[in-house]
Formats: C-alpha cells, sequence, structure tokens
C-alpha cells in the first residue's frame, strides 16, 4: 500500500479507506460478498461467505483492527466438534500452540 495518490500524498482517512478497500477486494477475490460501511464511528467491513445449503459465516473488521469471526455450527453437532472448531478458529487467528489440549 502506497500513501501517495496522482495528485500527492493520502490524507490518514485517504489512506485508511484505501486499506480498507484493498482488504474488501481480496476477500472478494476468494469468493465473500463484502460490504464497507462508512460511519461516524469510522469504516466497517463485513464480508459474509454463503455456502450453498449452509448458513453464512461472515468476519466483521474495522479500521482500528478490531475482528469478529461469525459462524453456525452445524444443530447436529456434538459438543466435542463445537470446541474441536472454535479451538482451531482461535489457533488460526492468534497463531499459537498455547492452547489448552483436549481431555481425554
Amino acid at each position: 500500500m502506497t500513501n501517495q495518490s496522482p495528485t500527492g500524498p493520502l490524507s490518514p482517512a485517504e489512506g485508511i479507506a484505501r486499506h480498507m478497500r484493498t482488504i474488501a477486494a481480496e476477500l472478494t477475490a476468494h469468493g465473500l460478498t463484502t460490504h464497507l460501511t462508512d460511519s461516524r464511528a469510522g469504516l466497517d467491513l463485513t464480508a459474509t461467505l454463503s455456502p450453498s445449503g449452509k448458513r453464512e459465516a461472515e468476519i466483521i473488521i474495522d479500521e482500528d483492527g478490531y475482528a469478529e469471526l461469525r459462524y453456525w455450527n452445524p444443530p447436529d453437532a456434538q459438543p466435542a466438534q463445537i470446541t474441536a472448531t472454535a479451538i482451531r478458529a482461535l489457533r488460526a487467528v492468534t497463531a499459537t500452540h498455547e492452547l489448552p489440549k483436549a481431555v481425554d
């Protein structure tokens, strides 16, 4: 990402907007439907994955770096399956291997 435009340096707000639009474009390229919202609180990006026949999963990202992942567990998912999915998601976003191991 560059902080220059054809007419000169970008303002901080323009740089943030470009950054968020780039994230939206990359998520769109991976098959998600994106929506960028500009509110008084700042820019928020919602990206939704709607697999055929399943409930959608989405990620919400704001300009401050806050991100929230939402997904649906299958209705018949067992507690161990739900826990395993949650742990995999946490490991993926934190890149840590320090989470507790499953107890047999």
